[in-house]
Parts: structure tokens; C-alpha cells; sequence
């Protein structure tokens, strides 16, 4: 197999480089292992710069996906992909008087939270993950860029080593996640757990204490915990703390219908989009932004191919 670009990983950092190279027209080959605990199909897909707590370069990066979004959602509509998302802004709550006053949240709830002393809205708002790597296969299928169920081995210049044999490529870039680990990279995993609840979800994110609510397929996704290691699925320790958050916090989930459970590992490291050999590219470090940031990692890797424009 042969293409001038092998992508390594069809995440939504994957799929969203393969769809803006393919855009450029290059061609691309799009490698995917499969593997269980992908972070792209449980995340929340969380558009929230500000409340993240991102600065410098990185804010202005987050920004840039918000609008980014925008117009991809737009294009991809157009050509028949409809993908859930919301830009109406994200909230935090105030559990504190001390909150209100550091926060500046004076707004009226958005949302009843128990407790809540008013709220902040900052400019943001949320893409279903799953939905929009959907949408974005599609688009690539349709642009006539292959997707490969295979995982990769090893990389080498102009090579991706299968255990099938070999993709030879004029530039590899690897968009793996959690697993970066494998490749040299400095990367390990974060687990997070999500709960989905039939009930009322807020307008947009809301951020209140130790979690977040937003809206997710006529339902509610709540999330979401952070513990290190490799240890698969969601445990009693993660259903309890999502019960008595729901419970305790939000009037409206009382009683709310259990619909489900996601788990997935971020990729948790120093953040790092750039060259480590001839050829051979990585996006890796993003933790749980790695939605948000995917469109700026994206713009990044084309201009350090000498293909952006």
C-alpha cells in the first residue's frame, strides 16, 4: 500500500488531519487498530477554553477550534452529515459565596443546581465525538481516502510497518492517543468514566464542583473521573461517584433513567504536535482537550508538512 500521507489513528485528531490533507489533495491512508478504550468514542467532546483554565498560546488554540467547528459542522451538513453540537456558551457554577465574588458569577442559573449561587457564561459549547468522526469517515470515504483496519508496529521513514506488511508514505504521522507509549512518545494513559442519563440536560456545558453535565443525544452525559493506569470498563467506584453527583447536585436527574456508561483513556503528557524523524510527525499530550485542540493540531501538522494553504 502506498500514500503520500499515512495517518496513524483515526481519533478525531486522525480523521480531522486526514480530512484537511485530503481537502489539499494529497492522498491519504487512514490506519486504525480498533482498540478498546479509544478516548474519541466516550469523550465529551467539551468545548470550553475558559473553563478549562487554558492561557497563551493554547487559549488562543482553543478558540481557534471553537470557530473552526463552526464551519467544519457547516461544510459537513451541506454534504448530507448532520453531527449534534451546540455553541450557545458553557457555564460554571458557583457552590460558594467565595465562588461568586472570585468567579464573577452573577447570572442566573442556567440549570437548577442545588446549592448554586449563580453562574458565568463563557463563549464555548460542545460536538458529539462520536457523531462527527462519523460524519468526517464519511466525508473521507466519499474524497475516496481508505480506512485500514490494522495496527501499526513500528514506524521508519517512509514506512508504517503492518504486521500484514508494510504502507509506504512520504510523511507518517501518528495521531495514536493513550498508546503513544508504544511509539516513544511521552505519553501514558488517564482513564475517564461518563454516565448517560434520560432526562433534561442543560442548555449547553455546565460545570458545577467536581463534574460536568451537557447534552448528548436527547439525554444527559455526566462526567467525568480521571484515574491513571490500564485498568479497562467502568467500575463500582465510578457508578457511585456519578450517582451521588447526579443525585445530590441536579433536582432534575433524581430518578433520572440509567442509559448507559462510557470509559476512555486520554493521553495524558506534555502536549506535543511536531516532527520526531525524518518524515515521521506526532500529535500527542492532549489530554481532555483533545477535541478542542484537534482543528489547531491539524493546522499545525500541515504547516510543519509545507502543505497548509
Amino acid at each position: 500500500m502506498r500514500a503520500e500521507v499515512a495517518v496513524v489513528g483515526a481519533g478525531i485528531i486522525g480523521t480531522l488531519a486526514a480530512y484537511e490533507l485530503a481537502r489539499r489533495g494529497l492522498s491519504v491512508l487512514l490506519l486504525d487498530a480498533g482498540k478498546e478504550g479509544a478516548a474519541t468514542l466516550a469523550s465529551a467532546g467539551m468545548l470550553a477554553p475558559y473553563p478549562e483554565g487554558l492561557s497563551g498560546e493554547l487559549l488562543e488554540a482553543g478558540l481557534f477550534g471553537l470557530a473552526y467547528y463552526q464551519e467544519l459542522l457547516a461544510e459537513l451538513k451541506e454534504g448530507g452529515f448532520s453531527v449534534e453540537a451546540g455553541f450557545a456558551g458553557t457555564h460554571v457554577v458557583a457552590l460558594s459565596e467565595g465562588e461568586k465574588a472570585a468567579w464573577r458569577a452573577e447570572e442566573p442559573l442556567p440549570y437548577p443546581v442545588r446549592g448554586g449561587r449563580g453562574a458565568r457564561r463563557f463563549p464555548g459549547g460542545y460536538v458529539n465525538p462520536k457523531a462527527l468522526r462519523e460524519a468526517l469517515l464519511a466525508a473521507l470515504r466519499g474524497m475516496g481516502v481508505p480506512l485500514v483496519q490494522a495496527e501499526a508496529e513500528g514506524v521508519a521513514e517512509g514506512r508504517v510497518i503492518l504486521r500484514e506488511g508494510a504502507v509506504e508514505a512520504r510523511f507518517v504521522l501518528l495521531a495514536v492517543g493513550a498508546w503513544g507509549g508504544r511509539f516513544g512518545l511521552g505519553v501514558r494513559p488517564l482513564k475517564g468514566e461518563a454516565l448517560l442519563l434520560e432526562g433534561e440536560a442543560p442548555p449547553g456545558p455546565l460545570f458545577a464542583g467536581d463534574g460536568y453535565l451537557l447534552p448528548r443525544e436527547g439525554g444527559v452525559y455526566v462526567g467525568a473521573t480521571s484515574r491513571e493506569g490500564w485498568a479497562g470498563g467502568v467500575d463500582l467506584f465510578g457508578l457511585r461517584w456519578f450517582a451521588d453527583y447526579a443525585h445530590e447536585r441536579f433536582p432534575l436527574l433524581e430518578g433520572a433513567r440509567f442509559l448507559g456508561v462510557l470509559w476512555g483513556y486520554r493521553p495524558l503528557g506534555e502536549l506535543f504536535v511536531g516532527e520526531v524523524g525524518e518524515g515521521i510527525y506526532a500529535a500527542t499530550g492532549h489530554g481532555r482537550n483533545g477535541v478542542l485542540l484537534a482543528p489547531w493540531t491539524a493546522k499545525r501538522l500541515l504547516g510543519l508538512m509545507g502543505v497548509e494553504g
